[in-house]
C-alpha cells in the first residue's frame, strides 16, 4: 500500500523538519508500508503535484495545525478532486481540536487521527490493507457509511524509547539549513496554563532516556552534519535529573554543538548550576514562556510562576553567557492598556535579549476560550473552523476578542506600541 504524508504550507512558522510525520513514516516503514513525505514549506506545489500524479498513493495523511488549517484543507480538496478513491486522513493539533466537526464540514476527509498517531495510524492502514473493520481502532474518527463514528481515546505512548527515530531520510534535510537539527526528548506537560490545549501530547509528561536522546543527536551529526540542535519539548526540565544527565553526556562527548531551547524551560526550574552546565554543553539561547509582566495576569492565566522567578532566571541565564528570550502575549485575561508600560519597564529592568510578541488568541477547549465566552466579546472571528487565525509577531496581527477594560482598538494600539518599542530597543 502506497502512503503519502503531507505537511502543508504554514507561513507563521520557521522551516523545520515535520517530525510528527517523520515518526509516522518510521513506524510505517517498520511495518512494511511504502511511504513518502511531502513538506510544502520547502518543496514547490508543482513538484508535489507531479509526485502525486506519478505515485498515485492509496492513502494520504495530512498534518493540520491552527496555523496551516486553511492550506491543509486546500491540499485535501485538491488531492481528493484528482484521486477520489484515495483514503484521506487528517491528524495533528487542529484535527484533535475539531474532532467530528472536521469530517462533518469536509466530506473529502475519510478519517481523523486524534491524539498521538504512531500506533493509531499503523493500525488504520493495516485494517485498510486487510479490508478489516475500523470500529475498534482507538484514537480514530471515521466515516461508516453515512454515519460518523468516534472510537475510544487511545492512551499516550508511555515507553517513548520504543519509538524509532523520525524517518528524516524521507525528508529533504538539506533544505532546512540551521533548523535541520530539531528533536523532541519528551512529550506532554502537566501544568495548567489557561491558554494551552495540549491536544496531541496531553498533560502526562513522558521522557526519552538520556541514552536514546544522545543516540539520536549522534545520528543527526553523523548522517546530516548538524552543528546545532534545537529542543522542541514542552517541558524539557520537568525531570531535572534526566535533563542534567543529557547535558552531562553531551559535555562528555565534546561535540561542540550549539544547543537552542525553543521552549520547554520553565523559569522556576532553572538554577545557576543548571545554567552553567547548559552553557558548558553548548547552549546559546533559551526561550522562556513568560507571557506577561503583570503578576496579577500571571496568576489569572495560571502560569504558576512569579515575576521574581522570571527576573532571576533571566539574570542568571545572561550571566551564564546564554541569550535569554521571552514569549509575551498582549490581551491575556486581566490585561488593560497598562500592559504597554509594564512590558517596557520589564524589558528595561531585565535587559532581556529578545521578545516574541503575540496577541492572546484563545483555542477551543481551553479555559481561556471559556473565559472569553463569559467575560469578553468575540470580534468577527471564525470560531467554527479558526481559518482566520492571526499570525504571531507581525505588524498586521489582530485581536479576535475584546473586553470592556481593553477594547479591540486599544489592543491593536498596545500591540503595535510594544512591537515598535521592541524593534527599536532590541535591534539597536
Amino acid at each position: 500500500m502506497k502512503v503519502l504524508l503531507v505537511q502543508p504550507l504554514c507561513k507563521s512558522l520557521s522551516r523545520v523538519p515535520p517530525l510528527g510525520l517523520g515518526y509516522l513514516a518510521s513506524m510505517l516503514k517498520r511495518r512494511g508500508f511504502e511511504v513518502k513525505i511531502s513538506d510544502l514549506n520547502v518543496e514547490s506545489s508543482t513538484a508535489f503535484e507531479e509526485s502525486l500524479s506519478r505515485d498515485r498513493p492509496e492513502v494520504v495523511g495530512v498534518s493540520c495545525t491552527i496555523g496551516n488549517a486553511h492550506q491543509a484543507l486546500a491540499v485535501i480538496s485538491k488531492v481528493k478532486a484528482h484521486f477520489p478513491e484515495c483514503f484521506m486522513v487528517v491528524g495533528g493539533p487542529y484535527a484533535c481540536m475539531m474532532g467530528e466537526a472536521m469530517l462533518v464540514r469536509h466530506e473529502e476527509i475519510d478519517a481523523a487521527v486524534v491524539g498521538e498517531g504512531e500506533v493509531t495510524f499503523v493500525e488504520l492502514l493495516e485494517r485498510l490493507q486487510n479490508k478489516g473493520g475500523l470500529c475498534d481502532v482507538n484514537g480514530l474518527i471515521f466515516r461508516d457509511g453515512s454515519k460518523l463514528r468516534s472510537n475510544s481515546q487511545r492512551p499516550p505512548v508511555m515507553a517513548l524509547d520504543r519509538l524509532p527515530f523520525p524517518a528524516r531520510e524521507k525528508l529533504p534535510m538539506d533544505l532546512y539549513g540551521q533548523n535541520a537539527g530539531v528533536l523532541f526528548t519528551s512529550r506532554g506537560c502537566p501544568y495548567q496554563c489557561v491558554f494551552c490545549s495540549r491536544s496531541v501530547f496531553g498533560k502526562r509528561w513522558r521522557g526519552h532516556s538520556p541514552e536514546y536522546v544522545l543516540t539520536e543527536i549522534q545520528h543527526l551529526i553523523r548522517h546530516y552534519g548538524v552543528r546545532g540542535v534545537s529542543f522542541l519539548d514542552d517541558n524539557f526540565t520537568f525531570d531535572l535529573d534526566r535533563a542534567e544527565k543529557i547535558l552531562d553526556r553531551i559535555i562528555a562527548r565534546k561535540w561542540k554543538l550549539g544547543l537552542y531551547f525553543w521552549n520547554g524551560i520553565r523559569v522556576d526550574s532553572v538554577t545557576e548550576g543548571l545554567l552553567l552546565k547548559m552553557k558548558k554543553a553548548g547552549c546559546t539561547a533559551i526561550n522562556y514562556g513568560v507571557e506577561s509582566a503583570d503578576p496579577d495576569v500571571l496568576a489569572r492565566i495560571k502560569k504558576g510562576i512569579t515575576l521574581d522567578q522570571v527576573e532571576k532566571a533571566i539574570k542568571h541565564t545572561r550571566e551564564a553567557g546564554i541569550k535569554a528570550n521571552v514569549f509575551f502575549m498582549v490581551g491575556n485575561p486581566g490585561d488593560t492598556p497598562k500592559v504597554v508600560d509594564k512590558t517596557r519597564r520589564f524589558v528595561e529592568r531585565t535587559k532581556v535579549d529578545g521578545v516574541h510578541l503575540s496577541l492572546a488568541t484563545p483555542i477551543p477547549g481551553t479555559e481561556f476560550w471559556s473565559w472569553v465566552d463569559e467575560n469578553g466579546q468575540w470580534i468577527g472571528y471564525d470560531r467554527q473552523e479558526l481559518l482566520d487565525w492571526p499570525i504571531d509577531d507581525v505588524e498586521g496581527a489582530y485581536p479576535v476578542f475584546e473586553t470592556p477594560e481593553f477594547t479591540c482598538k486599544q489592543r491593536i494600539e498596545a500591540y503595535r506600541k510594544i512591537r515598535k518599542y521592541l524593534l527599536k530597543k532590541l535591534l539597536t
